[in-house]
This record gives C-alpha cells, sequence and structure tokens, in this order.
C-alpha cells in the first residue's frame, strides 16, 4: 500500500457540481462550479489549487445550501476552459486521483471534450484502496479522527501522515 504513495507525485481531486447528471440518460448536463486539487509528492503535502466556475446558470436553493456556492460567490469567476486549462498545467507529471472517481471524471470527460482539455484520472481503485487504507489500517486509523471526506486537502493531510509510518 504504501507504494501507492511513496516515491510518487500524485493530485488529489474534487469538484463541486450544481447536480449529479452530466449528460447521461438524455439529462440536461449540471455545470461544475468548483474545482480543488492538492499536490504530494514522495508522501508531502505540496501546493494546491482552487478555482470557482463561472457558471451561466441560475444556482437553485438546494445546491447553494449544500455547496455554498452561489451565484453571488461565482461572480467573475473564470469560464469552464480556462479553469480546465489552469487544472491541467497544475496536474502536469503528476498521477491524478480523485474520492468517487467515476462521478468526477464523468464532469471532466463531459467538460474537456467540449473544450478540448483532457484530464484524466488514475486507475480509480488505486485511489479507493489509498482510502480503505486510511479508514482501516489500526497503525494509520489512531491518526484520523474521521472517515477521508471529499476535501482533497483532508485525504493530503491523511496521506501525509501516512508517509511517516
Amino acid at each position: 500500500m504504501k507504494d501507492l504513495i511513496k516515491n510518487k507525485k500524485i493530485v488529489i481531486i474534487d469538484v463541486e457540481t450544481s447536480g449529479l447528471y452530466c449528460g447521461e440518460n438524455g439529462k440536461k448536463p449540471a455545470r461544475i462550479l468548483r474545482v480543488d486539487a492538492t499536490k504530494i509528492e514522495n508522501g508531502k503535502i505540496g501546493e494546491s489549487f482552487s478555482s470557482l466556475v463561472a457558471c451561466g446558470k441560475y444556482i437553485n436553493k438546494n445546491v447553494r445550501d449544500l455547496t455554498g456556492i452561489s451565484n453571488k460567490t461565482l461572480k467573475g469567476a473564470p469560464r469552464i476552459k480556462a479553469v480546465l486549462k489552469k487544472l491541467k498545467e497544475f496536474t502536469f507529471g503528476y498521477e491524478v486521483y480523485a474520492r468517487n472517481s467515476e462521478f468526477i471524471n464523468k464532469f471532466l470527460s463531459y467538460y474537456g471534450n467540449k473544450n478540448d482539455v483532457q484530464i484524466d484520472l488514475a486507475k480509480a481503485d488505486d485511489y479507493d484502496e489509498i482510502s480503505k487504507f486510511l479508514r482501516y489500517d489500526e497503525g494509520v486509523k489512531e491518526h484520523l479522527q474521521k472517515a477521508i471526506e471529499p476535501d482533497p486537502l483532508v485525504l493530503a493531510k491523511a496521506l501525509a501522515n501516512f508517509s511517516k509510518f
């Protein structure tokens, strides 16, 4: 398990969206509202990237309550193409992982294809295995007071602590 993060350069990525669907089953695609990413190099937390994304659509109360993101919050935010380009630059040379990678990948693929900016996630099972190990291994568990949340910085800190074992 340590090989998944030891001597590696990885990025943990997360997105906030305006909904669950991204064009599948004929449903109207939700929008990406925010992108967050944190670098981990050789088990140590590195740079972080975070950007709101111009939505162009009204954000309903349920989404505002869940994400804390409103149309007012997004005022002046860059468009998705610019954010994806910056994210691609940020992740260059790193393996990219995501909690709930299937969900995040469908949004990155959909908007990446529309904007000609591809960001490929690493093998989803690896992230799932890292996550499971951090949650349930007794040697690591005592250093984590709560389960890994969607926030990539929480996972990054957990992975940094993991490198001490």
